[in-house]
C-alpha cells in the first residue's frame, strides 16, 4: 500500500459538492462519493439492508425488496432520532467500503466526498479538510431539481443535515460554488496546486485498523499490510445476520420470497464446466434469478436474451447449474462479470475450473489479459477463488494502456478489478 494525500470534501445538500469532486477528479485526483457507497451496500440481501429492515420495518421496501429511499428519507429526515439510528447503521458499513477502496488505490491525491465526514471521524485522517458553500436559494433550487421534491422538503432536508458554520471553522479550504462553473473552476484549480502530497500523513493505521502510532515526519513509510481477512459489508447491531443466513422468525421478512440458494444438503463429489446450450435455458434462468436474489427465475424470453448476450460458462453437479460465469473478448481484453456458485462448498471446486475454460478460450482468440468484475460485496468464497486462480486486485489505471478503454467502459460503480496477464509480451495489435 502506497500513502496518499486525502482531501475530504464536506458541504451540505445542494451546495454542489459533487461539481467539485469532479474538478478535482479532471486535475487527476481519485474521488469517492459516500452517497454512491451507501447504494452499494444498501442493496437487497446485505447486513445493512437487513439491519434497516429490521430498523424502520417492510413498508419501506418496494414490491421487489429493495429500499426504496425515498420513502426511508421522508421518515428519517423528519426525526431527528431516526436519522441518527440509520446513521448508525449506514456509516459504519460505508467507511468498511471506503477503506477497502483506499488500500491499494494508486493515485497520490484522493478526494472523499461526505455530508457526514466529520461526524464520522474520518476528518482526523484527512491531510485537508474542503468546504463548499452556496448561497440559500441556489442550495434550496438544485435540491428541488435534482431530488424532485418541493421547496418545503428541500429545506426540510438541508436543515437535517444541521450548520455549516462550526464545520468551516475546521476547514482548511472553502469554495464558494454561489457563482458560475467558471468561478468555482478557478478555485479548485488554485488550491488543486497549492497540494503538496510529500506532506501527508501515514494512514496504515486508519485502514487496515491499527492502533494509531505518532509517527514523524507526516510523511513516512507506511505499516506493512497485515494478513487479514475483509469483509466487504460489516454486520452492524446485533439484530442483523449475514447474507449466508436466514433471517429469525421475529425479523420482517422481505417480500416476495426469493428463489432459495442455500447450499444443498448434498455437494456434487465433481463438477463439470463448459458453454452454455439452449438446453440449458431453464436452468440458467433458475441460476441466475439465485445470483440476483429474484423472487422467480427469469422468463423465458429474459432467458434468451442474457443467454444470447452474456457468454455464459457454466459448472454442472449432480445435474443441475452450480456455477456460472459470463464473459466476452474485445480487442485483446476478456472481462468475465456475473461470476456465481451456489455454495462456499462448491467453490473451491467449480470456480477454478470455470475460470481456466474461460482463460483457455481467451487465448484462443489471441487475448493478451482476463480481467474480472467483481462486485466489492461479493462473497469471500468467490474473491478467494479468483486470488487464488492467479488473479490480482488492480485499478484500470495500472493496466496496460491499450487494455483501459476495454476495462474503463464496461466497469460499473460498487466493482473492483481483478486481473491476469495470459501472456508476459504483446504480441499482437489492437483492432
Amino acid at each position: 500500500m502506497q500513502n496518499f494525500y486525502l482531501i475530504g470534501l464536506i458541504g451540505n445538500l445542494g451546495s454542489g459538492k459533487s461539481t467539485v469532486r469532479q474538478m478535482l477528479e479532471q486535475l487527476g485526483a481519485r474521488g469517492i462519493d459516500a452517497d454512491a457507497l451507501a447504494h452499494v451496500v444498501m442493496q437487497r440481501g446485505t447486513p445493512t439492508w437487513r439491519a434497516i429492515v429490521n430498523a424502520f420495518g417492510t413498508d419501506i421496501l418496494t414490491y421487489d425488496g429493495r429500499i426504496n429511499r425515498r420513502t426511508l428519507g421522508a421518515r428519517v429526515f423528519a426525526n431527528t432520532s431516526a436519522l441518527h439510528e440509520l446513521e448508525t447503521i449506514v456509516h459504519p458499513a460505508v467507511s468498511t467500503l471506503t477503506k477497502e477502496l483506499l488500500r491499494e488505490t494508486p493515485q497520490p491525491v484522493v478526494v472523499i466526498e461526505a455530508v457526514k465526514l466529520i461526524e464520522a471521524g474520518m476528518n482526523q485522517w484527512c491531510d485537508a479538510l474542503w468546504a463548499v458553500t452556496c448561497a440559500p436559494a441556489f442550495q434550496i433550487e438544485r435540491v428541488m431539481r435534482t431530488r424532485s421534491i418541493s421547496a418545503e422538503e428541500a429545506r426540510a432536508r438541508i436543515a437535517a443535515q444541521g450548520a455549516l458554520d462550526d464545520k468551516l471553522r475546521l476547514a482548511d479550504v472553502v469554495i464558494d460554488n454561489s457563482q458560475d462553473l467558471a468561478a468555482t473552476r478557478e478555485q479548485v484549480t488554485r488550491e488543486w496546486q497549492a497540494i503538496h502530497p510529500e506532506t501527508a500523513q501515514d494512514k496504515s493505521a486508519w485502514l487496515w485498523n491499527l492502533p494509531r502510532i505518532d509517527m514523524s515526519p507526516a510523511m513516512t513509510t507506511p505499516l506493512p499490510a497485515p494478513t487479514v481477512t475483509i469483509t466487504p459489508s460489516p454486520v452492524p447491531p446485533p439484530a442483523v445476520v449475514s447474507p449466508a443466513e436466514t433471517v429469525s422468525p421475529t425479523s420482517p421478512p422481505a417480500p416476495p420470497t426469493p428463489v432459495p440458494s442455500a447450499a444443498p444438503s448434498k455437494a456434487p463429489s465433481e463438477v463439470q464446466v463448459r458453454r452454455t446450450r439452449r438446453s440449458d435455458l431453464k436452468a440458467l434462468a433458475v441460476a441466475i434469478a439465485k445470483r440476483e436474489n429474484r423472487p422467480h427465475p427469469l422468463s423465458h424470453e429474459e432467458a434468451v436474451k442474457r443467454f444470447g448476450s452474456g457468454g455464459y460458462r457454466i459448472a454442472i453437479g449432480d445435474d443441475r447449474i452450480v456455477a456460472f460465469a459470463a464473459w466476452e473478448a474485445e480487442n485483446l481484453v476478456a472481462t468475465v462479470r456475473e461470476m456465481w456458485v451456489e455454495s462456499s462448498f462448491i467453490a473451491s471446486l467449480a470456480l477454478p475450473q470455470l475460470l481456466a475454460l474461460i482463460e483457455d478460450e481467451a487465448r484462443t482468440l489471441l487475448c493478451e489479459v482476463v480481467v474480472v468484475f467483481a462486485e466489492i460485496a461479493a462473497p469471500l468464497h468467490v474473491i478467494e477463488e479468483i486470488r487464488a486462480s492467479g488473479y490480482h486486485s488492480v485499478e484500470p489505471s495500472a493496466l496496460h494502456p491499450v487494455w483501459q478503454p476495454i476495462v474503463r467502459e464496461r466497469m460499473k460503480l460498487g466493482e473492483r478489478l481483478w486481473a491476469k496477464r495470459l501472456r508476459e509480451q504483446m504480441v499482437t495489435r489492437p483492432v
